[in-house]
């Protein structure tokens, strides 16, 4: 048996804690994680946890860009599943701060707003429209809770305001 694979057998140790250390620096210097990977993951995993269905942005090619790459806000977005579309415009009340009015296909829904580390509630009106007002800039989505039985709740994906 070599060092190495004796090595290998044996229990992580200071050593071992030191080269990973020194790999994750290396990898941080090199190629840091995206502003707002964490997040993005983490709506992925709640996603997954609530079993819902996951909208999709409807101009993908308009509004979607490469992870690293700079871009223009937009001020409308919409988002459908074969079930449901969402409908939002995004007004700028101040540079860190917007209002959030939207628009569901169907008429009776809680609206769950996920920002940064809380959730704002509201149900939409006899016309399917909602809206949030005082949204800090940063990224959110939202979850649609249809009030029809049997319904499937629908999750947005995370949108930069």
């Amino acid at each position: 048996m070599t060092d190495l694979e004796f090595s290998a057998r044996e229990p992580l140790d200071q050593r071992d804690a030191d080269i990973m250390g020194a790999l994750r620096t290396m990898w941080h210097e090199a190629d840091p994680v995206p502003e707002g990977m964490t997040d993005r993951i983490l709506f992925a995993l709640s996603a997954a946890a609530l079993e819902a269905e996951v909208a999709r942005i409807v101009d993908e090619a308009a509004t979607l860009v490469s992870v690293r790459s700079t871009y223009e806000r937009a001020s409308s977005v919409t988002f459908e599943t074969a079930s449901l579309t969402v409908m939002i415009d995004i007004d700028e009340v101040s540079p860190d701060v917007v209002d959030l009015t939207g628009w569901l296909s169907i008429t009776q829904a809680e609206i769950e707003l996920r920002e940064h580390n809380r959730s704002r509630f509201t149900h939409t009106d006899a016309n399917g429209r909602f809206d949030f007002e005082g949204i800090q800039k940063g990224l959110v989505h939202l979850v649609v809770r249809p009030s029809e039985p049997g319904a499937q709740t629908v999750i947005t994906p995370a949108i930069e305001l």
